[in-house]
């Protein structure tokens, strides 16, 4: 744990302290006498001297900083009130009453303080005054054996008594100190506020409180009430009694809601960033039964369950035995008999169904896994109980690259950043220097300059599988310059989106793998060449096409006269061959076109390059003597009929060769450029 450097650091931090122990050992008393604020609130409180419910107050330290206490009930009836209020808590003063000792509440809360991970606490002995030297100093002693193996066991001890005042001035600068220990709440991440109570302020509407556990909230920001869905806005804000524009991670809050009902919110619901936080029926975790549990506890056992300000029921599976022993660890499920809303490193208390007393707790691992219906076992389970052991240990490498292996393929760097945050509640600093490692070593291979990245094992898997469908493609259709982009993901990676799909596949050719041409992908090195007997029936294709001069034949017509003919075609094509007769056609056709032996004039109007030349020139030299042509001159001209005359013509107007007025077309700019009119020639600007 890092001290603050400064004072301005000092007074920054935000600070929630709690109170815990036996009924009846001065808690109320103590934060009365250090506040000067009675907690006690409820009229039964007052009648029956004895707290029911949570208490809170504002308490000012010599350092100048300012904390809120949370007094919490010590009866064993009120441990779920108890359970509440110990949420967020960084500091405990642990209550033992001088005159009696340990006694069984200061046991449970104990087990429960060190389940929920608390590391800093205060020992406070009081009513002092009722007792002589020698009974505090023998109290002291069963304390300190109560709290060794705990996080008090190294503790101070401070005796006071609150009706004297003696011991105060003490264990108030005990208190500074110890909050110098204190790490604080996560500032990083969505707002998140569990609320512990509910009330409404006449002329203001409903109000609730709560620890803000982190992010920040401000005032007219949107949030989400869990687990309704219901979005919310806030109205107004106040910290410590005061009206704030914004309240920060580690701070006990009032946020007054606009258009909510008191009766539509109530403690154990949850205030959020909106989308941040999914309400589920289950979580992966890892419990602890305290040693002081009672028995074993068996696996699909009733038990009640804490977390936040909620209490729910529902059944524990244990994941990896059927059995667990009091003091014993295990991975478990629990499948809750209503929503919960939790994050990742969440703490949860359990406590058993009947009679209800504290037997474990432990942390989320997982708020999110699927349904598991029995013990985890064979090779398939083995690994699922290495995965929630990566994940319970909490490695931000690990963080990342299970956010990457689940997206299948590359994300934004800030994605995956914010992605992984969400999912292990890790510290960004700690993710950013796990991001910037991972790259270090090659684990990690970056995309583009926009930040995309992928998993290096999956970015070679994914390209192998490509250039192993590519190769099968090129045998299959050899004088293609190679498959379309839409193709190639549909057959390989259906589920990317096509963004996602160009960003991979211009990684991969930055790398050598493929080559990309328009809306074409091929493998490195990949030219379509024409050869032996796909060679002679281009030559014979084009052959037809320079006989029909100005009234080509068509395509269909064409693969009419092959199928009436296999003689024409290669030996693979012919009955009996490895390929299709079409197939066989339509390459090489498709290749004489994109090779620009073959001019697709207009739809399915195709022409021989050569023929289109002759044309041009015969249409350039017309123009130059008579000035203008007609459609009819045309015609008369070439030899052809209108199905063929007007598509030229438009062919020409796009190159601009002619330029149409009405009927009658002119000489456009490109006439006098040489080659106009033929395929690839470069046409001059008007």
């Amino acid at each position: 744990m890092q001290a603050p450097t400064s004072s301005s650091e000092r007074q920054s931090k935000q600070v929630i302290i709690g109170t815990a122990g036996h009924v009846d050992h001065g808690k109320t008393s103590l934060v009365r006498a250090l506040t000067g604020v009675e907690t006690d609130r409820l009229p039964e409180e007052k009648r029956r001297e004895m707290t029911i419910d949570l208490g809170f107050a504002n308490f000012s330290l010599p350092s100048g900083r300012r904390a809120s206490i949370v007094d919490v009930p010590g009866h064993e009836r009120f441990v779920g009130n108890m359970l509440a209020g110990a949420t967020g808590i960084d500091l405990v003063l642990f209550v033992v009453a001088a005159d009696e000792g340990a006694m069984p509440q200061t046991f449970e809360h104990l087990d429960i303080l060190d389940l929920l991970g608390l590391e800093v606490g205060i020992i406070v002995l009081t009513k002092t005054d009722l007792v002589e030297p020698d009974w505090l100093e023998m109290v002291q002693e069963e304390v300190r054996e109560a709290t060794a193996g705990t996080f008090l066991a190294a503790a101070p001890i401070v005796p006071v008594s609150s009706r004297t005042g003696h011991g105060l001035d003490e264990l108030v600068r005990r208190c500074d100190e110890a909050l110098d220990r204190v790490s604080g709440k996560a500032a990083y991440g969505p707002a998140r506020l569990p609320v512990d109570r509910v009330f409404t302020v006449a002329g203001f509407g409903t109000v609730v409180t709560g620890t803000l556990l982190s992010g920040r909230v401000a005032v007219e920001d949107r949030l989400e009430l869990l687990p309704a869905g219901r979005e919310v806005r806030v109205r107004s804000l106040q910290v410590h009694g005061e009206d704030r524009p914004l309240a920060l991670a580690g701070q006990r809050i009032a946020v007054n809601l606009a258009g909510l009902e008191r009766s539509e919110v109530a403690r154990g619901e949850v205030l959020a960033s909106p989308g941040a936080f999914s309400p589920g029926d289950r979580f992966d975790g890892e419990l602890r039964l305290v040693g002081r549990a009672p028995r074993a506890l068996r696996s699909r056992s009733r038990v009640h369950l804490h977390t936040g300000t909620s209490e729910v029921i529902g059944r524990l599976l244990l994941l990896d035995r059927l059995l667990l022993e009091p003091g014993e660890s295990a991975l478990v499920q629990f499948h809750s008999e209503a929503p919960l809303v939790l994050g990742a490193r969440d703490r949860f208390i359990i406590r058993s169904y009947s009679p209800v007393r504290t037997i474990g707790g432990g942390v989320v691992v997982d708020p999110h896994p699927p349904w598991r219906r029995r013990r985890l076992r064979g090779s398939r389970g083995a690994q699922a109980l290495e995965s929630l052991r990566a994940r319970q240990r909490g490695d931000p490498a690990e963080a990342l690259t299970r956010v990457l292996q689940g997206a299948g393929g590359p994300l934004p760097r800030i994605a995956l950043l914010q992605q992984a945050q969400l999912d292990s509640n890790l510290p960004p600093d700690d993710l950013e220097a796990a991001f910037a490692e991972l790259l270090r070593r090659g684990s990690l291979r970056e995309l583009d300059d926009a930040g995309q990245v992928m998993l290096s094992d999956l970015w070679e898997q994914t390209a192998e599988a490509a250039l192993g469908w590519l190769a099968r493609y090129h045998g299959e259709w050899p004088l293609r310059r190679g498959a379309g982009r839409d193709e190639l993901r549909a057959a390989l990676l259906p589920g990317w989106a096509p963004r996602r799909f160009a960003t991979y596949l211009h990684s991969l050719a930055a790398a050598g793998r493929v080559e990309l041409q328009e809306d074409r992908v091929a493998a490195a090195g990949h030219r379509p060449v024409l050869e032996g007997d796909l060679a002679e029936l281009a030559r014979w294709v084009q052959e037809r096409f320079v006989e029909g001069g100005s009234s080509p034949p068509d395509r269909g017509e064409l693969a009419r006269e092959i199928a009436q003919a296999p003689q024409k075609l290669p030996s693979r094509g012919r009955p009996g061959g490895a390929v299709n007769a079409q197939l066989l056609f339509d390459q090489v056709f498709d290749y004489l076109l994109e090779t620009a032996a073959l001019v697709k004039v207009k739809d399915d109007i195709v022409f021989h390059r050569d023929v289109l030349a002759r044309i041009s020139e015969h249409l350039v030299r017309f123009l130059e003597e008579r000035g203008s042509v007609t459609v009819s001159d045309f015609r008369q001209l070439i030899g052809t009929s209108r199905k063929y005359a007007v598509p030229l013509l438009e062919y020409f107007d796009a190159r601009r060769v002619t330029r149409r007025e009405g009927d009658v077309r002119f000489p456009g700019p490109g006439a006098g450029s040489p080659g106009a009119g033929s395929p690839g020639a470069r046409v001059s600007g008007p």
